[in-house]
């Protein structure tokens, strides 16, 4: 399994209305948290992650993949290349609620590298965690990180993806929200 990080030019951020088939990524850490009214899939791939919220019929899902990948061109409502800072909001059949932050940040070196090492240190059961191979050229590899918070009517997800090469993280903050109202 690749387990280096692509490019990080090469990265886009996507969001569908739909479930994205697994084998188009190679997943190295999963993990599925259920609740009442909802379920959550999270993912975390060679390129980033795949996060699909699941509500009665209706899922999206988040996916931040390499440009390489042939993702679907059906239910797409957000797409775009990761770069600077994107705030995407979507609501879906008025039934979910879906709003995003997504940062790129490129760090001095000193500070990469204590950021590096307190996601080093976080723990499965604080998250899913996913430590990749050194590149050969830098002592440590990248890692990526995703925090989940899980309430009755919605979820909270942070994600951070390091990129060692160019000292660059890229960081989401994620909800997805229940919309209607119980009767």
């Amino acid at each position: 399994m690749l387990s280096v990080r692509p490019k990080i030019t090469d990265l886009n951020f996507h969001l569908f209305a739909r479930n994205i088939h697994p084998e188009l990524f190679q997943v190295c850490a999963s993990r599925l948290i259920e609740r009442e009214n909802y379920s959550l899939n999270l993912k975390i791939t060679t390129d980033g992650h795949a996060i699909s919220f699941h509500h009665d019929s209706f899922i999206l899902t988040e996916v931040s993949a390499g440009a390489h990948h042939l993702l679907p061109s059906s239910n797409i409502l957000i797409s775009h290349p990761i770069e600077g800072t994107t705030i995407d909001q979507a609501v879906y059949d008025e039934q979910v609620g879906f709003s995003s932050k997504v940062q790129l940040e490129c760090v001095p070196a000193k500070m990469f590298v204590s950021i590096q090492q307190q996601l080093d240190q976080r723990v499965e059961c604080e998250g899913l965690v996913q430590r990749f191979e050194s590149n050969g050229r830098i002592a440590f590899g990248a890692i990526s990180y995703i925090n989940v918070q899980a309430f009755r009517k919605h979820v909270k997800v942070r994600t951070f993806h390091t990129f060692p090469e160019t000292c660059s993280i890229i960081k989401s903050d994620t909800q997805f929200k229940l919309t209607q109202s119980d009767d």
